[in-house]
């Protein structure tokens, strides 16, 4: 299917990926998270166990899933209790990209909707599993204080990256990914709303782009 042309189409996109944002949103919230997020906690506890040894494994609980460590943390300084690290992290908080890619691939409609829909969920999947993985990182390394730290034998360069990708995923990638993915799945509609809008920006004031010269 030929993305459409017509006068208005950038402001018809927009609408109508601002009413599938708004019908979609529910439906993942409510329903389609507690699924998705076990692949993207299995790749992402995969990982993490693999690279680091003190993660023992991760327990999940509907959205949210629990990285158990054997690190040491003192609960409560003036009794001196003391347990082992488990941060939580959510996948809700690092994956509502998805339906954001998901709302603007229906409103543009590119060339073959379905396999990108699918291809583009898979790649969203993964960008959250790195969301999680750093989430728990940060959490160990800097939330934890200097005692937990020191048990991680971490290098300074590794706290400072892991700091830098948790805080630029979170705030800015997560919501960046799903516009440069569409971007990628849907070129012919991004090139015709640009040469529609380069056209109608050469035109003289007064004159209609849309209408064809004498």
């Amino acid at each position: 299917m030929r993305a459409s042309t017509r006068p208005h189409s950038l402001a018809l996109f927009l609408l109508l990926s601002v009413l599938g944002l708004l019908c979609l949103m529910p439906v993942w919230y409510f329903f389609l998270a507690p699924w998705l997020a076990e692949p993207v906690f299995l790749l992402a506890g995969t990982v993490v166990s693999d690279t680091f040894h003190w993660v023992v494994t991760y327990r999940l609980t509907d959205t949210r899933a629990t990285l158990l460590t054997s690190l040491q943390v003192i609960a409560e300084q003036g009794q001196g209790r003391s347990g082992a690290l488990a941060p939580v992290a959510d996948y809700r908080v690092h994956g509502y990209g998805l339906v954001l890619l998901w709302a603007m691939l229906l409103a543009s409609r590119p060339p073959a909707l379905l396999r990108k829909l699918l291809l583009g969920t898979v790649v969203m999947l993964v960008f959250a599993s790195v969301g999680v993985a750093l989430q728990w990182l940060n959490d160990v390394f800097y939330r934890s204080g200097a005692h937990v730290l020191a048990q991680t034998r971490a290098p300074a360069w590794l706290v400072e990256a892991v700091a830098f990708g948790f805080h630029f995923h979170l705030f800015i990638f997560t919501a960046l990914a799903p516009v440069l993915l569409w971007v990628l799945m849907s070129r012919s509609f991004v090139q015709a709303l640009w040469s529609q809008a380069t056209v109608q920006g050469a035109q003289p004031p007064g004159v209609d782009a849309t209408q064809p010269a004498d």
